[in-house]
């Protein structure tokens, strides 16, 4: 576990560095306007990929730990239908950055953008078919939808965060929840944080040699696909 936290790591650390996201504190407004919405499309698409991967997957448990998570997505903690779901939650707070209502409205998704959607579903969806099913599903979910998604939102943060501070109801909760907390190494069922709870039975799931390359294989995959995403707010030359 040791070396796949740190063959791990090594991809996080290269995602971090992605010009797109180490250069968001220089961006004009309009530009980080683009981003955000933007990325409010892969985020829309989080269910999706949850509840396909539920379909796919065969460990009941691994199936327990993602419904909870994708559950959390829509609370209901007072009166049913009065408790705004995290989309929504999303929604406030790019409004709050000044994103007029009109331009969210009007925005549609690239085709840089649907590209990397598409790509994930294919990837899901391979990785259902795979000897090594419930890893790689579980390696999706941990990387693509929790470890790197609290990178972004931990980098769009530097930008945001002086605007928004502790009235954000989505970027900064979901940078601290979706975190990776712990290594690999020293999973632990007290780790509260979604990424911790997936690693947790993906740790007790890489049982081999191979088991442990289709992990470095699937997450490589999902730096591509990330990676892509943001390539898409880099200047053309």
């Amino acid at each position: 576990m040791r070396e796949l936290d740190e063959f791990e790591d090594g991809l996080i650390e290269r995602f971090r560095n992605h010009p797109a996201l180490r250069g968001v504190t220089e961006l004009p407004q309009e530009d980080l306007q683009t981003v955000l919405l933007q990325r409010r499309f892969l985020s829309l698409a989080f269910t999706m990929a949850y509840d396909l991967a539920i379909d796919l997957l065969t460990d009941e448990q691994s199936k327990r730990i993602a419904r909870v998570i994708i559950r959390e997505e829509y609370p209901d903690n007072a009166s049913p239908g009065s408790t705004p779901s995290h989309r929504e939650d999303m929604m406030a707070d790019i409004l709050a950055l000044g994103v007029p209502r009109e331009a969210l409205v009007r925005s549609r998704r690239s085709l840089a953008t649907t590209a990397c959607i598409d790509t994930t579903m294919e990837l899901i969806a391979t990785a259902g078919d795979s000897k090594h099913a419930d890893v790689e599903l579980l390696t999706i979910l941990r990387f693509w939808g929790e470890v790197l998604v609290s990178v972004e939102y931990g980098e769009l943060w530097r930008r945001i965060g002086p605007v928004l501070g502790d009235k954000s109801v989505f970027y900064y909760p979901h940078h601290v929840h979706d975190a990776k907390s712990r290594p690999l190494a020293a999973a632990s069922p007290l780790s509260l944080t979604h990424s911790d709870q997936l690693g947790l039975r993906l740790v007790q799931l890489i049982d081999s040699s191979e088991a442990r390359e289709r992990f470095r294989e699937t997450e490589q995959a999902v730096v591509a696909v990330k990676t892509a995403f943001y390539d898409q707010f880099l200047p053309t030359s």
